[in-house]
């Protein structure tokens, strides 16, 4: 759609597990996380919900509330894995957006109105490069972050630091992905896409609303969201955790990749107070 988009932001990503209880009690265990809400039913009764900060980004997780429920459908077909991608829309603004995008040739699905001016909607994967993207019309929303949200992207425990960064998707084209991007949301590319250090294909950052997202082009996964990156200091004596508690990390030079019930990441060497 041509611009000007109305105003948004990204709230959370989403992974959808097997077992909330578990999954948030790992969570909570290894990452010095903040609650945000205790698990509860979904709006549709289809599932339930929980979410929590690690530093300034937010993450969900949703289980299955009942028999033939989205969420079993997506695990049979799936696993546990990363979900989608939700973002806050300016009041009044989703009915006339949805109808840009859906000009533009995307699939709206899921439409949800609950009153009060709450409405939810869906970008299909099959017209988005493999992502599932949420929208949720927030009454009074302008495009400012809620004021009970964190703005220290920096959270620690027990003297190891960490920092969420960027969510990276694997593409088939990074700039097939970015085209699409730039036709349906306000972004912005700080530099050109680059090499990947293992000369698998290009890489490339861009910023959604101000959410950092890495594009990153192979053909050795499906599209889709992929990992991500948390930055850790000191990551030694983080991933001696992990394997305390039964974790086995793939060891990289000042990195590592570890796979926390369906939620891929990529912990790297050296976060820095900002």
């Amino acid at each position: 759609m041509a611009a000007p988009f109305p105003a948004m932001r990204v709230d959370h990503v989403s992974i959808a597990v097997r077992a909330m209880g578990p999954t948030l009690a790992r969570w909570q265990r290894l990452f010095p996380v903040r609650l945000r809400r205790a698990p509860r039913p979904g709006y549709d009764g289809e599932f339930r919900w929980t979410d929590f900060f690690l530093g300034d980004r937010k993450l969900e997780l949703i289980e299955s509330a009942r028999p033939g429920s989205f969420v079993e459908r997506f695990l049979a077909a799936y696993g546990q894995r990363w979900h989608h991608l939700s973002l806050d829309l300016e009041e009044g603004a989703l009915d006339r957006y949805a109808a840009a995008l859906e000009r533009d040739g995307l699939r709206i699905v899921d439409r949800g109105d609950y009153g009060g001016g709450d409405q939810t909607a869906f970008i299909s994967p099959r017209t988005a490069p493999g992502i599932l993207v949420q929208f949720w019309q927030v009454p009074g929303f302008r495009g400012e972050a809620p004021a009970d949200y964190p703005t220290d992207p920096v959270a620690q425990r027990d003297g190891i630091r960490f920092r969420a960064g960027p969510l990276t998707l694997a593409v088939r084209s990074i700039d097939d992905a970015l085209a699409w991007f730039r036709r349906t949301f306000p972004v912005e590319v700080p530099a050109p896409k680059r090499p990947s250090p293992d000369g698998s294909g290009d890489s490339l950052t861009l910023l959604l609303a101000g959410y950092t997202l890495e594009l990153v082009e192979t053909t050795r996964v499906a599209e889709g969201f992929h990992h991500l990156t948390i930055d850790v200091d000191p990551l030694g004596a983080f991933l001696d955790r992990l394997e305390a508690e039964g974790i086995r990390p793939a060891r990289g030079a000042g990195n590592a990749l570890v796979e926390l019930d369906g939620a891929t990441l990529l912990l790297r060497e050296g976060a820095r107070p900002t």
